[in-house]
C-alpha cells in the first residue's frame, strides 16, 4: 500500500498514512527540509511516518499513536526536545517507546543521557545510520520483543 502524504489535519503535523499506528515514526523536527528528507528516506525503507514541528504537538501525538519510534531534534519550538524525551520517559504510557535525539548539537551524547534517551545521531547524517536505528528499534524484531 503507497504511502499518502497529509498536510493540514492536525496544528503543525502532516502525515504518511499508515497501515497500522503502531509501525509508525514520529518525527519532531521544526526545519521542514530535514523533516521531509528523514520522511523520505525512512519511507524509502517501507516505514510510516508522521512529522510534527514542536514539542507540545509531539507530546499529545506521541500518546495517542503511541509509535514504534521517535526521532526528535533538541532544538525545536514549544517544549524543547530535552524536556520532551524527559517528558516521554518520565510517563508509564510513553517509557517503552524508542527515543532517538538527532541534532547537530556540540553536548548531543551527555544531553541524550541526560533526559533518558535510547540512543542519538549527529547531524548531519548518513542515511545507513538512520536506517541502522531504525532496524535496532523498530524493526520486525524489536516490534516482536515489545
Amino acid at each position: 500500500m503507497p504511502a499518502v502524504l497529509r498536510w493540514g489535519t492536525r496544528a503543525n503535523a502532516f502525515e504518511f498514512d499508515s497501515i497500522s499506528e503502531d509501525s509508525v515514526i514520529l518525527i519532531v523536527e521544526d526545519d521542514p527540509q530535514v523533516a521531509r528528507l528523514i520522511a523520505l528516506v525512512l519511507k524509502r525503507h517501507g516505514e510510516q511516518c508522521e512529522i510534527v514541528s514542536d514539542g507540545r504537538t509531539a507530546l499529545n501525538r506521541a500518546r495517542e499513536l503511541r509509535p514504534a519510534l521517535i526521532f526528535a531534534d533538541l532544538t525545536i519550538r514549544g517544549m524543547g526536545g530535552e524536556a520532551l524525551c524527559s517528558a516521554l520517559k518520565s510517563d508509564e504510557q510513553t517509557n517503552a517507546i524508542p527515543y532517538v535525539v538527532l541534532s547537530g548539537d556540540r553536548d548531543l551524547e551527555q544531553k541524550a543521557r541526560r533526559c533518558g534517551a535510547d540512543d542519538f545521531i549527529g547531524k548531519p547524517f548518513e542515511f545507513p545510520d538512520l536506517i541502522r536505528l531504525v532496524e535496532k528499534y523498530a524493526g520486525t524484531e524489536s516490534r516482536e520483543t515489545n
